[in-house]
């Protein structure tokens, strides 16, 4: 009795510190795996998205591209922008109805883009870009308030004249040609109030993807513009190219390459850019760069 009481005695002295030993890993397997649960949990509030009203605002502030202009055929402008410059098409005096074939394209054929929506407070200019050669053809735009006034008038444009800014009251707006009427846009101005004092002008420009086999119009001037010629013009013009698009077009069965000969080419870029120039400098050069693209 005494001799197995003494063993049990030597056993469980043995064993009890195995026992403790095992205890005290759990223990700490336990609250190491408790620590990682937390933070992962910590990891996964820190990388979830925040909609905080900075993000917010940051997005709101994104210029739509060029790729997203074309096939929506519409623009949202964010409150940084001061002014935009919004350009008249070459070929949009072409009827709709029956002469869709000779326009630049069947996206924005008429004014870059067809249809603007802006905040209250950001100013609007026309460019004509519709070139004359042999026939001239100017553009007066009226823009035309959901009552059917008229609230603003470009007054007569000939081509690569710009019209004087204006800022409009919030509404939902036309922009119609008082001649050509198929020359259909749509504006609204939102009730939000833009950023006071913001110089950044934004606009949208076509140009030929690549340069063309004659350069020429019908008076024999020489016109330099294509895709390379305006990535080197804009910078040096202080103006910064945001994206470009590049589209084909060619719906003309009866001509040559399937294009209207006076787009010169099927193949076109569509460009928006930004400057913080003034305006007036803006304009002056703008109309430079109209008059040395090749469309005529």
């Amino acid at each position: 009795m005494r001799l197995g009481l003494s063993f049990t005695i030597q056993l469980f002295v043995i064993i009890l510190p195995l026992i403790a030993a095992v205890f005290t890993i759990t223990a700490n397997n336990n609250s190491a795996l408790a620590q990682e649960n937390n933070n992962n949990t910590n990891a996964n509030k820190t990388s979830s998205p925040s909609f905080s009203a900075a993000n917010i605002s940051s997005t709101q502030d994104i210029i739509p591209t060029a790729e997203s202009v074309y096939q929506s055929q519409s623009m949202t402008l964010p409150s940084s922008v001061g002014t935009f410059v919004w350009y008249i098409v070459n070929e949009a005096h072409e009827n709709s109805a029956n002469e869709k074939h000779k326009y630049i394209s069947d996206h924005n054929p008429i004014y870059l883009p067809t249809n603007l929506k802006i905040l209250q407070g950001t100013a609007i200019s026309f460019l004509d870009a519709d070139a004359p050669w042999d026939t001239p053809h100017p553009h007066t735009i009226n823009i035309i308030d959901s009552s059917g006034k008229i609230v603003y008038t470009t007054g007569k444009l000939d081509y690569t004249n710009a019209s004087t800014p204006v800022v409009l009251p919030s509404g939902k707006y036309s922009v119609l040609d008082t001649k050509y009427t198929w020359m259909v846009g749509n504006l609204i101005v939102s009730t939000s109030q833009k950023s006071i004092g913001n110089n950044l002008v934004i606009g949208g420009f076509y140009t030929p993807t690549n340069q063309v086999a004659n350069n020429k119009d019908n008076d024999g001037g020489v016109h330099p513009g294509w895709l390379g010629y305006y990535k080197e013009q804009f910078p040096k013009n202080g103006f910064k190219i945001l994206s470009t698009f590049n589209f084909h077009y060619a719906t003309c069965k009866y001509c040559p390459g399937q294009y209207w000969p006076d787009q010169k080419t099927a193949d076109h870029t569509l460009i928006i850019y930004s400057t913080t120039q003034p305006i007036a400098d803006v304009l002056s050069k703008l109309s430079k760069m109209v008059w040395d693209n090749v469309y005529i």
